[in-house]
């Protein structure tokens, strides 16, 4: 969105000539519900009334001199980004059935991958939905099905997607860091190529711990 774009959207906003949906739409190219924002408002209310330790006039003052300043706008900015970003997730998300139409199987054969933890899906509501990161346009990434066993059944949906989509440094094609994803459709699947992706995701997953 470019300066003058976003500089329009703001002063409408601010006059009152653009609701808050139409505002959020125009600056994040999402376009939610109030289903959906009434879902983010409520992860705020749980944020804000959750428990936390008070810490000492003494501690906070150390935590303020280290730039370490509560800002409950930026706290609220980052949850919204969030939601936005998972919404848009699970819209991009494959189903159950929608898998099995891209891969050529039955329904029946999608849950048996999943059992096997040869894909990796996540609960919404009452439905598995498949981050879009394990497939192609025409089928399941190649090789996939050999790093899925090592990611966590308990990982973020968001975590998962952006492990497999970000360019790692350790995955170079043609002088490029390339992403999980691209790096498997690329390459031969040798042991070593495996076993370089393998790698990737385990120490993501230390660093997380």
């Amino acid at each position: 969105m470019s300066d003058a774009a976003t500089s329009s959207t703001r002063d409408r906003f601010l006059h009152g000539d653009l609701p808050f949906e139409d505002a959020l739409k125009e600056v994040t190219g999402t376009d939610l519900d109030r289903s959906h924002l009434w879902h983010i408002l409520e992860g705020l209310a749980s944020e804000r009334s959750a428990t936390a330790p008070v810490l000492s006039a003494h501690d906070a003052h150390i935590l303020d001199d280290a730039g370490f300043v509560a800002d409950p706008v930026a706290a609220a900015s980052a949850r919204v980004d969030r939601d936005i970003r998972m919404q848009n997730l699970v819209h991009e998300s494959l189903s159950i059935p929608d898998a099995a139409e891209r891969l050529g199987v039955t329904p029946a054969r999608i849950r048996q991958l999943l059992t096997e933890h040869r894909l990796w899906a996540f609960a919404s509501g009452r439905n598995r939905l498949l981050p879009p990161a394990q497939f192609t346009s025409t089928g399941q990434v190649p090789h996939l099905d050999r790093i899925v066993p090592l990611l966590e059944g308990d990982m973020h949906p968001l975590s998962v997607q952006a492990l497999l989509t970000t360019p790692q440094q350790s995955l170079v094609v043609e002088g490029e860091p390339v992403s999980i994803a691209a790096w498997l459709t690329g390459c031969a699947g040798t042991d070593d190529d495996i076993s370089q992706a393998a790698d990737v995701i385990t120490s993501a997953q230390w660093e997380s711990a």
